[in-house]
């Protein structure tokens, strides 16, 4: 089935739009009229072509199904002149798609440069920086001795290390995969149990801060999933646990199987949702009101990140927020669980 063929740039030369194939171009650049019958090289039917230009810039058509050339002609003319109606949504388009990836790109900057800079102050907190950069020959033994008469520091260095290179990576994840009609994933069989304390072992400083006790169930089943995107979703969530589960608590994390599927539920005393929120939870740039009180909430995007990241592995996440309130410390906990719905491998 034969097509119309067309193309149409601006006055620079710049093409706004074109679907011309290459015996097209042939065509294109051998016209000089503004209509006639000719034999088309592509369809090897009679089709008529032509070329106009104006002020708006140059417009060039071939077209199977007008009867006459006179008609033709007519068709070619109010595509030219339609340049400015064709030309102006376009460029909005593409402005909306240059600030999206500059959006994108200013927000992964900006998280890896923080990142970055928890890592360096990290570093320094143990080992001062005139010491790293004093006289090579000095470094190593002045180095060995802090980590010999500083044990303890530094193994919680190394965590914290590890912890901001787990969200490194997770940044990464992000970029790569989201906003993109077709991520790239690499989906295998891994043991649930296994890819969450990958993820929770990082986190261990955090909660004993806040003498917190994690109590994580025995499991062993298995579930085929992309494991760079679930990481992340992981992270979030117990980043979000740590930041605001009740000080002095126990979150329980209990596996269970219903047919095809399996359910992680987080159990814990954390900060208050109210009713209002409850709509809201996934939206990006949202936090809660108890959230806000305690300056951690960031940009609201971990809730948002967490069921973008589920989803694609076709997974999901559930939220039952408590009624009761506690307070403490001016702040209001309640019991919540959030239950991640996995497939079984």
């Amino acid at each position: 089935m034969s097509i119309n063929h067309f193309s149409v740039t601006n006055i620079e030369k710049e093409s706004i739009a074109t679907n011309l194939t290459k015996e097209c171009e042939n065509c294109f650049s051998k016209t000089e009229h503004n209509g006639r019958t000719i034999d088309c090289p592509l369809y090897f039917t009679k089709r008529r072509n032509g070329k106009v230009s104006n002020n708006n810039g140059t417009t060039f058509l071939c077209c199977s199904t007008t009867k006459t050339t006179k008609l033709f002609k007519g068709k070619l003319d109010a595509l030219s002149y339609a340049y400015y109606d064709l030309n102006l949504p376009i460029e909005a388009i593409q402005t909306n798609l240059k600030l999206k990836e500059q959006k994108r790109v200013n927000r992964l900057v900006h998280n890896l440069t923080t990142i970055n800079a928890k890592n360096i102050q990290e570093i320094y907190d143990l080992v001062p920086q005139e010491i790293l950069t004093s006289d090579f020959n000095s470094q190593i033994p002045k180095i060995s001795e802090i980590v010999k008469t500083n044990p303890k520091d530094t193994a919680l260095m190394f965590l914290r290390l590890a912890k901001h290179n787990i969200h490194m990576k997770s940044e990464f994840s992000i970029y790569r995969k989201l906003d993109r009609a077709n991520p790239t994933l690499e989906k295998r069989k891994h043991p649930i149990h296994k890819v969450l304390m990958n993820v929770l072992h990082s986190f261990f400083i955090d909660f004993s801060d806040k003498e917190v006790y994690v109590n994580v169930g025995e499991f062993r089943g298995t579930i085929n999933c992309d494991y760079e995107s679930l990481q992340v979703a992981l992270y979030h969530l117990i980043e979000n646990a740590s930041k605001y589960v009740r000080p002095k608590s126990t979150v329980e994390i209990i596996f269970k199987e219903k047919e095809e599927n399996i359910f992680v539920h987080f159990k814990m005393s954390s900060l208050f949702i109210e009713e209002s929120e409850y709509s809201k939870l996934f939206i990006e740039g949202f936090s809660g009101n108890e959230a806000k009180k305690t300056s951690k909430d960031g940009e609201g995007i971990g809730m948002w990140r967490i069921k973008q990241m589920l989803e694609l592995n076709d997974f999901s996440i559930e939220v039952k927020p408590g009624k009761e309130i506690e307070k403490l410390n001016g702040f209001r906990f309640s019991e919540n669980e959030f239950i991640i719905k996995l497939k079984k491998y």
